[in-house]
């Protein structure tokens, strides 16, 4: 069972949102590579809008040497589509501004669902090489 199939036995978000859970429940076979693995992603309530009306799906990001978390990366799926971001834990919707997906257009939930994991993936690489390339200079 992930993390994901446990957020859906116990769901409380809008049901509207439920599709892009069960698809990235799916997706834990298939999972992006270089993307943190799916127990380590959280699901939570959106930022500025209504509770029923998005869900935020987010995940820390630990650099292994110094084992504390460097970066959180995240997505809002709402009815306007996916926003990204490197988030603010104090404050997650005010980063939400890395990458912009409208919803429509031919899109479903499940394809906004894996523009974010695409994008996580991507990010989480760019990290790592950063993190690789800063302890090889001594920084």
């Amino acid at each position: 069972m992930s993390t994901f199939d446990e957020y859906l036995t116990d769901w409380e978000f809008g049901e509207d949102w439920r599709p892009v859970v069960e698809h990235l429940a799916a997706r834990v076979t298939s999972w992006p590579r270089g993307a943190p693995e799916p127990e380590d992603f959280c699901v939570d309530f959106p930022v500025d809008v209504l509770w029923t009306d998005g869900l935020l799906v987010w995940t820390s990001l630990v650099d292994p040497v110094r084992n504390m978390i460097s970066t959180c990366l995240g997505g809002q799926i709402d009815r306007t589509g996916l926003r990204c971001g490197i988030l603010n834990p104090h404050n997650p919707g005010d980063r939400l501004d890395c990458r912009f997906v409208l919803l429509g257009e031919g899109r479903s939930l499940s394809d906004l669902a894996d523009v974010l994991l695409d994008w996580v993936a991507v990010e989480a690489a760019r990290a790592a090489r950063t993190r690789a390339e800063i302890r090889a200079t001594g920084g």
